[in-house]
């Protein structure tokens, strides 16, 4: 056998193993440009992003919450240079925030496959020939097949046409137009047999990024790499930089946990609204009062179910949260969704009374005629909200039996039972002009709160117990001859 034909052999045994060992791959063959030192060195993985590597390549729809300069975006490059050379033909869609950044990004992967001259080189030979222009790159096999690598600045139409093996979304919370980029990008790779997405970011409040990371139920599956992940950030670090940039940025930038993420002091309209105090696994025992709540709109139909116990305790138990229903639609759905159940009051917003100019008719007559009768609340948006915030606000407890200590809010939600008004309430903003009132963009977070606050402001009544009396009681007794001598009369 001739050396060429040996060494492209050789070759093309040492792309087939990287192909079932991604890790070997970027352990053999990673390099990352060290800024301190401006020179490349070998991509030596810390633990997070070694299992982050395992859990992107083991999933089809992934999105990465992460810290600031955590090495992500080298270690996605890295993947991306794997799917390039070990699956001939592939093609990999990158958008970022601006078009600098989009450069870069192809400058970054050439020089991870620059520093591999064992299997990629840019002059003619056995193995793989790279070529790159400012925007794209390219893998040129020995049989003629290319992969190539594209990057785009975000834009509503970026990668419309293009069909991947993978896109990139980097710092994907802060693109603009990410909606419509989701859109367009996600049909790219929306086959049966492949086509992987790796959307990572910081988070930023209300964003798309941040929708898709606290829905549950839609396929994504969800990292969180903290600051600690880089073994050289330590306690005194943190100090130093909190002290430098405050404890607002921190949580933002270099956030510990997704819930330090997901919260940004002095933002949050309800900062107090967690799963620690605002969850509960039991339904209250014994007599409740049944309360519906709504806000209706044909964006959105936005309903919640309540018990409130004898000690005024309320449990969320159910919601509804559809979009595109008439009004006659919507009645029928929560009767539908409250399959027989006896209800005390359903509290809805007085726009609800408004009538229509062209029929003269309002929804809740159709509400109404469904067999739904609505109790009006107030639509006071500042004290609504500051009704919502006593009957969230967490207070300390102790356990009768056990003698512990916890943190329990009045207003509680039955764990699984109502999702979306656990992602709404934790990521609705302050409305900047008036921190007293919510935002009101983005639209869809603000249906299931002001739901809540209907219900909030509805003044719901803790439940009657019935008084149960001795028959042989001569009260009773005489109690039961004046109430049959007045029914005679």
């Amino acid at each position: 056998m001739k050396t060429q034909e040996i060494l492209r052999k050789a070759w093309e045994d040492e792309v087939s193993y990287c192909k079932d060992h991604p890790e070997y791959f970027v352990d053999h063959y990673g390099h990352i440009e060290d800024k301190d030192t401006l020179e490349f060195i070998p991509f030596r993985m810390w633990k997070e992003q070694r299992e982050a590597l395992k859990s992107i390549h083991a999933n089809r729809l992934n999105c990465v919450m992460k810290a600031r300069q955590i090495g992500l975006t080298w270690l996605v490059l890295h993947y991306a240079a794997y799917v390039m050379l070990t699956m001939q033909g592939s093609t990999v869609l990158a958008l970022s925030q601006r078009e600098d950044d989009a450069k870069v990004l192809i400058v970054r992967i050439c020089t991870i496959f620059e520093q591999m001259p064992e299997l990629v080189r840019r002059d003619e030979w056995y193995g793989a020939h790279l070529e790159s222009t400012t925007e794209s790159a390219t893998l040129t096999f020995p049989n003629g097949r290319i992969s190539e690598i594209k990057a785009f600045p975000s834009s509503p139409n970026a990668g419309r046409s293009i069909t991947a093996n993978l896109v990139i979304l980097d710092e994907w919370a802060f693109q603009q137009w990410a909606e419509d980029i989701w859109a367009a990008a996600f049909p790219t790779i929306n086959r049966p047999t492949g086509g992987k997405v790796i959307g990572l970011s910081t988070n930023k409040r209300g964003s798309l990024f941040e929708q898709i990371w606290t829905k549950e139920g839609n396929d994504f599956n969800k990292l969180f790499i903290p600051w600690s992940a880089d073994p050289r950030r330590d306690k005194t670090w943190y100090e130093k930089t909190e002290r430098a940039i405050g404890k607002e940025k921190m949580w933002s930038e270099y956030p510990a946990t997704p819930e330090e993420a997901l919260t940004v002091p002095g933002g949050a309209m309800f900062p107090e609204f967690k799963d620690s105090t605002h969850l509960t696994d039991y339904m209250p025992d014994g007599y409740v009062s049944r309360y519906i709540s709504l806000d209706y709109g044909l964006d959105a139909l936005a309903a919640l179910w309540y018990a409130v116990d004898t000690r005024g305790r309320v449990t969320v138990y159910r919601e509804l949260y559809v979009s595109g229903l008439i009004v006659s639609a919507a009645a029928q759905a929560i009767l539908k969704a409250n399959n027989g159940e006896y209800y005390d009051a359903i509290y809805a917003p007085p726009d609800l009374w408004n009538r229509n100019r062209d029929t003269g008719r309002c929804s809740a007559e159709i509400f109404a005629e469904a067999g739904l009768l609505l109790t009006q609340t107030s639509n006071d948006r500042e004290q609504g909200w500051l009704d919502v915030k006593e009957w969230i606000k967490p207070t300390e407890e102790t356990n009768e039996q056990t003698g512990e200590k916890k943190m329990v809010a009045r207003l509680q939600v039955l764990r699984g039972a109502a999702p979306e008004l656990m992602r709404c309430m934790k990521a609705i903003q302050k409305d900047k002009k008036n921190p007293n009132d919510a935002a009101k963009d983005p639209h869809e977070l603000t249906h299931l709160p002001d739901s809540l606050r209907a219900f909030c402001a509805g003044r719901p009544q803790v439940p009657m117990i019935p008084t149960v009396r001795d028959p042989y009681d001569p009260k009773t007794y005489n109690d039961q001859i004046s109430d049959f001598m007045a029914w005679g009369t």
